[in-house]
């Protein structure tokens, strides 16, 4: 057991003596009544979106979210590419015809349901023209974007890499593959991926928090762990003392584009033959749907999945994409590439990059960094990072009038998160008319794709970051936050001038079948161990109608 966790330990029993002493108020346990209307509310509302009918219409006006005004573009799974796309009857296959059309402000593609695309990415004919809707039509589930670039079920897809008398079954991949930041199984079981340092010719073995070598090799016969996985690329090149590289793709010149580092594919599987256990095996991969968007756009009754590249607003360097409505879509299993190394690494090493250790991994479903978006009613679940994040930087504009409302937000490491990376108070540069409001977010750090035990503590459901947060009409109304491994609300660098912006949300914090969740409510700073009570909520939060609820 490492150092934080015996921390954690030692405080939870601490929480456990004053709770018991009368030194601190909690409220009334959440009863099973609690916790099961939540929970219906929150299917309910999964259900309503996932069901939500396509309302986009054709008007002389485009409105974002509800008419678009030019010509409309149809896709199909039954479609063919030599089709011209306008009409159903005549709708293209692919994505590819899009490469070589010039589209007009005001178009819109729509693709019909039930259909589903693997391993593709906008073409930039879509993501750089202004005004431009994608919508669903047809009947049936929401039309599907898959990073997965294939479905991994089948024996033949599977070799028996590595076994011995204990037990122990590796298995590695038919082919060789991209960066995976996971593997799920049948749409809910995640299959963790190991790390190593990679020193630009072999893997090396990390300690368990990922910050020191250990001076051994790394070898998937030895450390990896039954439901494991390592896939193990082959970096051409790693720059890695920028932590925005993207080091598994890179470019070729001679072919004039961005190309893949791929590698083999290890799965330890003791029970057996992968592809035979299990009828659905998708890979999180970095084949991003939507890598920056552009101004005005809209994005409607869309399925995003198995992406560890993020779904996301555009920045071109010099402003951020702004204008944009997302609604009634499903982003889940998102994120979790590894997108650096810290070079010249060596045993006993301890440098750290933010807090990534000697290697990082990033990305999550949504993040927005420009101004009047409308993000609403869209089902986001299953991420490494962020469910929903309106992140601004060092040199940007003052990011204002945006909203999150209406979204379902489970099983992601944090919610809903605020976050001002330029850490000094800046007058000209904050968060302005922002509201946050009757959203559900659940279940955050539940399920993760962490390697180490310890991120569970900073896992929650909505986080105010960098800092302080410096806002003027920044709402957080009217919300569900319930279960969080870590605190349910963890507010970087704590500010009562900028920190008290909540307002009748109810908070419910109960242990989860599968993780021991003490009574963390709230988290400042470096601690994320205050207790969950009235008292905490309107002090730190400035909540005075909020709902409280922890399990004791």
């Amino acid at each position: 057991m490492n150092l934080k966790r015996w921390i954690s330990v030692f405080l939870c029993f601490v929480m456990m003596l004053c709770l018991l002493s009368g030194c601190a108020k909690a409220s009334d346990g959440v009863s099973d009544k609690t916790m099961t209307a939540i929970r219906n509310t929150a299917e309910e509302r999964k259900q309503s979106i996932l069901d939500s009918p396509s309302t986009i219409v054709k008007a002389d006006k485009y409105v974002m979210g509800e008419s678009y005004s030019g010509t409309a573009y149809y896709v199909s799974n039954n479609g063919s590419d030599k089709n011209d796309g306008r009409s159903p009857e005549n709708a293209f296959a692919t994505l590819e015809p899009f490469r070589e059309m010039e589209l007009q402000y005001g178009d819109a593609v729509f693709f019909e349901r039930g259909s589903k695309w693997r391993a593709v990415e906008l073409p930039r004919s879509i993501l750089e023209t202004q005004g431009i809707t994608l919508s669903a039509y047809g009947e049936g589930a929401k039309p599907a974007f898959y990073g997965s670039e294939e479905n991994g079920t089948g024996s033949e897809k599977w070799e028996l890499y590595y076994s011995d008398e204990s037990g122990k079954k590796i298995w590695k991949f038919y082919r060789d593959i991209t960066e995976v930041a996971t593997i799920v199984l049948n749409e809910k079981e995640v299959v963790y991926r190991d790390v190593a340092y990679w020193n630009g010719d072999k893997y090396l073995q990390m300690d368990d928090a990922h910050q020191q070598l250990t001076g051994e090799d790394y070898d998937v016969t030895k450390f990896l762990s039954d439901g494991w996985c390592f896939p193990a690329l082959q970096y051409p090149d790693v720059n890695t003392e920028n932590l925005g590289d993207r080091i598994f793709r890179g470019w070729d010149e001679e072919k004039g584009e961005e190309v893949f580092s791929k590698g083999p594919l290890y799965f330890r599987c003791d029970a057996g033959n992968p592809g035979e256990l299990y009828s659905e095996i998708e890979f999180i991969e970095p084949f991003a749907f939507c890598d920056g968007m552009s101004d005005y756009q809209t994005y409607d009754n869309l399925c995003i999945k198995y992406s560890s590249m993020t779904f996301c607003s555009g920045f071109d360097g010099i402003k951020e994409a702004c204008n944009g409505v997302v609604q009634n879509c499903e982003v889940g299993w998102m994120g979790g590439h590894v997108f650096s190394y810290a070079t010249g690494a060596e045993e006993g090493d301890t440098r750290i990059q933010l807090n990534a250790g000697l290697f990082g991994r990033n990305s999550g479903a949504m993040t927005f960094a420009g101004s009047h978006y409308t993000i609403r009613n869209n089902y986001v679940h299953d991420s490494f990072q962020e469910g929903i994040a309106l992140e601004t930087f060092d040199g940007c504009a003052t990011m204002s009038n945006n909203i999150v409302s209406g979204n379902l937000i489970e099983r992601t490491t944090q919610g809903i998160l605020i976050s001002n990376w330029d850490m000094e108070v800046n007058e000209n540069h904050i968060f302005k008319d922002i509201l946050i409001e009757d959203n559900i977010v659940l279940d955050s750090g539940i399920n993760n794709f962490f390697s180490t035990d310890w991120e569970n503590e900073y896992c929650n459901a909505m986080v105010l970051q960098g800092g302080p947060c410096a806002q003027e009409n920044l709402i957080v109304r009217n919300n569900i936050f319930a279960v969080a491994t870590g605190a349910l609300v963890h507010i970087g660098e704590y500010s009562e001038t900028y920190s008290h912006i909540f307002e009748g949300n109810t908070y419910a914090q109960v242990a989860a079948e599968t993780h021991y969740i003490p009574f963390n409510g709230i988290g400042i700073g470096d601690d994320p161990y205050m207790l969950l009570t009235d008292e905490n909520v309107l002090t730190y939060l400035g909540d005075e109608t909020g709902t409280v609820s922890s399990e004791n």
